[in-house]
């Protein structure tokens, strides 16, 4: 908008006082207010160029632009960098926040493979109808480097499964158990095979020392004779059941432990 259509937009004569400006800025507001159809965002911007407020926006406006252009041109890396690891955090964090957590996690961890996947599944949701929700899962776990040790992505895969509350029976072979028992995240297994003793062979028994105590006691069930794991992995001769020590479906365990105990007798 240009001085002329400005002052022609406010009815104003050439050279006007700022008195007489506001005086006719007044009128027009008036007008307006009572419902005169008249255009309220020319007369703004006649206005704004006769009182030098719309230069004074303009110039704070650009003032504000240089300070954004200055602030990305030195720290445009850190800004992008932010917004990447924002968005990283989100993919990472969103998903375990609104995560389910199964009602119970049978988890096969060691040189094993699957021979059914839905066997165990189907097994213990059968015998278990108010367990909803049952994950069956296998962790292949590679010791065959030069030192005989769990590679890396073995021990961190291991580590985080029985940190986390989702870990409830874990079938493991001798390697598997020994690294778990030295994170002292078993569970001793006394309780349970005083509430399963009908079901339980002590000959079974897989013994440790607890930690903390000293004492002998029961970490593990040598199940290598279950019929229901038979038929579920083929790989190491070992099966040790086991509970993780954080787990909190203790109820749920004790009845699975007694299905793939008893199965197919």
């Amino acid at each position: 908008m240009e001085i002329k259509e400005a002052l022609r937009t406010l009815g104003l004569e050439e050279n006007p006082t700022q008195e007489q400006i506001e005086q006719r800025m007044s009128i027009l507001s008036r007008r307006i207010r009572n419902g005169e159809a008249l255009d309220a965002a020319a007369i703004s911007d006649a206005y704004g160029l006769l009182t030098g407020k719309e230069a004074a926006g303009r110039k704070k406006t650009g003032k504000i632009a240089a300070l954004y252009r200055n602030f990305m041109f030195h720290y445009k890396g850190w800004v992008i960098l932010s917004i990447i690891s924002i968005g990283i955090i989100a993919m990472i964090a969103v998903p375990i926040f609104f995560r389910r957590i199964p009602d119970l996690t049978v988890s096969f961890a060691g040189k094993y493979g699957f021979v059914d996947e839905e066997i165990m599944r189907n097994v213990l949701s059968d015998g278990m109808p108010e367990t909803e929700d049952i994950l069956v899962e296998v962790m292949y776990l590679d010791d065959e480097g030069e030192s005989g040790e769990y590679d890396a992505g073995g021990r961190t895969r291991l580590s985080a499964l029985i940190m986390t509350e989702e870990a409830d029976i874990l079938i493991v072979d001798d390697k598997a158990f020994n690294f778990i028992r030295s994170d002292d995240a078993l569970m001793a297994l006394d309780d349970l095979v005083n509430d399963l003793a009908p079901f339980i062979d002590a000959g079974s028994y897989v013994y440790g020392i607890d930690f903390k105590t000293g004492e002998r006691r029961i970490y593990g069930l040598d199940v290598s004779g279950s019929g229901l794991v038979y038929k579920s992995i083929y790989g190491a001769d070992e099966r040790i059941l086991c509970v993780a020590l954080r787990t909190g479906h203790y109820d749920e365990i004790k009845k699975a432990v007694e299905i793939i105990l008893t199965y197919g007798e």
